[in-house]
């Protein structure tokens, strides 16, 4: 029993110091390391840098000549292509065939001059054509171009009568007179005018008054003799 009881104690002493904190005695040696080598110097980018830049421009020539193929390619296509043409436009209608307008009435029928109707002269006729003469000037006598006539007149007989001259050295001379119309018996037709002066003052106009007598030659056409033996065709305008 004592035997059992001092082996009991050992145990249970055993036991406490094993779950009882034991301060350890912790001792830190430092120990000097070796210096470690220094760190690998980088490697040169540049040859990297450089075999890059030569494939970038080998590719891109590669790249131009294949542009400048297709380009030719299309040309070539382009050339072979024939271009469209337009369609045609439809034909047109063929023309309506219109009645031409009736001829104007004529300015000296027959009928009604035989019926001494002056309200056939109404409007304005062509007295004559351009010509040259001599024109008395105050004495002197000058070479002029001399301008077709004009007489207007109105419905019963009476108008105006026009005529104008370019000489070299007086220049424009222009005349007018009041004029009137008048059946004679044996079917011609007579004016009278006035003695006028003209512009420029100094020329006057056929000296005494004139007249004319007008002779139908057709319905389109009179001839006229004035006092002074000038003939005249008379003509609408």
């Amino acid at each position: 029993m004592g035997l059992l009881f001092i082996l009991a104690l050992l145990i249970v002493s055993w036991l406490l110091r094993t779950c009882a904190p034991v301060e350890s005695s912790a001792r830190v040696v430092t120990l000097e390391a070796e210096p470690s080598p220094p760190p690998p110097a980088p490697a040169d980018p540049t040859p990297a840098l450089k075999a890059s830049l030569d494939d970038v421009a080998a590719d891109g020539s590669k790249l131009t000549a294949e542009l400048a193929a297709l380009e030719a390619d299309i040309k070539r296509r382009l050339a072979e292509c024939k271009p469209v043409e337009p369609p045609k436009p439809p034909p047109k209608p063929p023309p309506v065939a219109q009645a031409p307008p009736p001829p104007p009435p004529a300015p000296l029928p027959a009928d009604r001059w035989a019926q001494k109707d002056l309200t056939m002269l109404q409007g304005c006729w062509r007295l004559g054509r351009d010509t040259r003469g001599s024109i008395d000037l105050s004495g002197r006598s000058e070479a002029c171009d001399i301008k077709a006539g004009r007489i207007c007149f109105g419905a019963n007989g009476g108008g105006d009568r026009q005529t104008t001259a370019i000489c070299p050295s007086t220049g424009t001379i222009t005349c007018a007179a009041p004029i009137t119309a008048r059946f004679g018996n044996d079917s011609t037709l007579g004016t009278t005018q006035p003695a006028v002066p003209c512009n420029p003052a100094k020329a006057h106009w056929n000296g005494p008054p004139n007249g004319m007598t007008c002779r139908r030659v057709s319905d389109t056409l009179a001839l006229c003799r004035d006092r002074l033996n000038f003939e005249y065709e008379f003509r609408r305008e």
